[in-house]
């Protein structure tokens, strides 16, 4: 739905694809509550660098915003598309099922630093930075990159330094 237009086919407005891939994104911690693990260093990590912690929340939560607000012109509601699209599409269901892997994980009480740098820091964003590649949605891919730099960093800062 295209609300507002912004400059070349962007517009401001509501991607029901891009809130379905929010929602999809938040399942583990929306079943976290049900599971109730034993151990949980992600929910109890205390981020050192509190600037570190601030830029990565505000490039989270852009890049959350970007993906739900930010519409194409020529926008469908859901077409994998051809050629790269199509690979940038694979590449996001790849960095959900890996983020859900890494979760699965996690629950069972696999809780190695590696793999949760890998698999709830590093995945994240960059399913994020994949669908805005899949949508041709550039602002997301920009705010996406950035929020993965700073995500990973300050996964192994807390889970791979600290230790």
């Amino acid at each position: 739905m295209k609300l507002v237009h912004i400059f070349k086919d962007y517009y401001l407005g509501i991607s029901f694809m891009g809130i379905i891939a929010f929602v999809i994104q938040e399942i583990p911690y929306l079943i976290m509550p049900i599971i109730n693990p034993k151990s949980n260093p992600i929910m109890n990590m205390q981020n050192e660098i509190q600037w570190l912690d601030r830029i990565q929340g505000v490039f989270g939560v852009l890049s959350m915003v970007l993906l739900i607000l930010i519409v194409k012109k020529e926008e469908s509601f859901f077409h994998i598309g051809t050629g790269k699209e199509k690979i940038f599409f694979f590449l996001t269901v790849g960095m959900i099922l890996i983020n859900f892997i890494g979760w699965t994980l996690y629950y069972l009480g696999c809780q190695y630093s590696l793999l949760i740098v890998v698999s709830q820091f590093a995945v994240v964003p960059l399913y994020y930075l994949f669908f805005g590649l899949w949508k041709s949605n550039y602002l997301l891919v920009g705010s996406a990159s950035i929020f993965f730099v700073i995500h990973t960093v300050n996964g192994c800062l807390n889970f791979l330094v600290k230790k």
